[in-house]
């Protein structure tokens, strides 16, 4: 199978997104696929990531421009975005557009195509939910929590986005200054509209380091809205960590229900947090570390994509 993906690997600190193209690039490679890097003649399968002019890459009008030379071509379309995500008004639009003329739609999770279809998607379509590397992102053997020490709680987004929750992080900066219980480290960009006191801010990490990092806490906490499936607390429940998330989590909180709790603001997110430090191993137990799998997540894309040549 000859693959090319519009939109260019990146191996960094970055969104979800690129995350899932350098593991699909890797399975496809190790699985004896070929990769190309441009749109030379005769590829099997598109895999668009990203339709939109302005994100970079290869545009949907590209894309189709060589479909109309090579009819055979298939074309894929992953869908891991809305206007909902960070308050826009113009990703919506771009991605519907990319799904009716896709020979094949993959929403990343059941909440994102729930979304579109009250925006009147209504072609069948597949479901495929996130997984992150577990050489990197595994748990820690550890025992119960402490008493007489803080719990270690801990967040991390590439995107310094508002929508990413840090109304709430702010709170619980103010809150870990007058709380010695409480210990909280923000791993990533910080929103330039508050200026953290207490909070450790660690710089954007990557790969083993950020998942080095992660095992260092003892809960995670997510307060990000509207996510389409978001990475960060499944990078952070394969490192063993309970998740405390928002209600308004979007997908978040099909993710996490099982190994997690739900909060809405500061008193219902101290009330969990103490509900899972009182049986952190409960929690820790749990967590399906098969379905954090990102190969897991790839092998079903390789079966839709198998299944679209046939």
């Amino acid at each position: 199978m000859r693959v090319y993906f519009n939109r260019r690997i990146i191996r960094a600190p970055w969104g979800g997104g690129a995350h899932f193209m350098s593991a699909m690039v890797d399975f496809l490679k190790d699985a004896g696929h070929e990769i190309v890097d441009d749109l030379v003649p005769n590829i099997d399968l598109i895999f668009l990531m990203d339709p939109r002019h302005e994100a970079g890459g290869t545009t949907l009008t590209e894309v189709l421009a060589y479909r109309h030379m090579y009819p055979k071509t298939k074309i894929l379309h992953r869908v891991n975005e809305c206007d909902a995500r960070k308050g826009t008004s113009d990703v919506d639009g771009p991605l519907l557009l990319a799904m009716e003329v896709a020979d094949r739609v993959v929403f990343i999770s059941d909440w994102l195509r729930w979304y579109f279809e009250k925006l009147g998607f209504s072609r069948p379509a597949d479901v495929v939910y996130n997984g992150c590397n577990t050489d990197w992102f595994y748990p820690a053997e550890r025992g119960p929590l402490s008493l007489t020490d803080p719990v270690k709680i801990v967040t991390h987004h590439w995107s310094d986005n508002y929508m990413k929750g840090f109304d709430i992080y702010n709170d619980i900066d103010r809150l870990a200054a007058n709380d010695w219980s409480i210990d909280f480290t923000y791993i990533g960009r910080y929103n330039k509209g508050y200026n953290p006191q207490s909070t450790r801010v660690i710089a954007p990490l990557y790969g083993p380091e950020l998942g080095d990092e992660l095992r260092r806490h003892d809960i995670y906490v997510t307060a990000s809205r509207c996510e389409p499936c978001g990475m960060h607390h499944i990078e952070a429940a394969a490192c063993g960590l309970p998740v405390l998330y928002h209600r308004d989590g979007g997908a978040i909180p099909d993710m996490c229900r099982h190994h997690g709790l739900e909060f809405h603001d500061i008193p219902t997110l101290l009330e969990g947090l103490h509900r899972i430090r009182e049986s952190l191993g409960m929690y820790r137990s749990m967590i399906n570390h098969n379905f954090l799998d990102i190969k897991r997540c790839c092998e079903q894309y390789h079966q839709i994509m198998r299944a679209m040549l046939v």
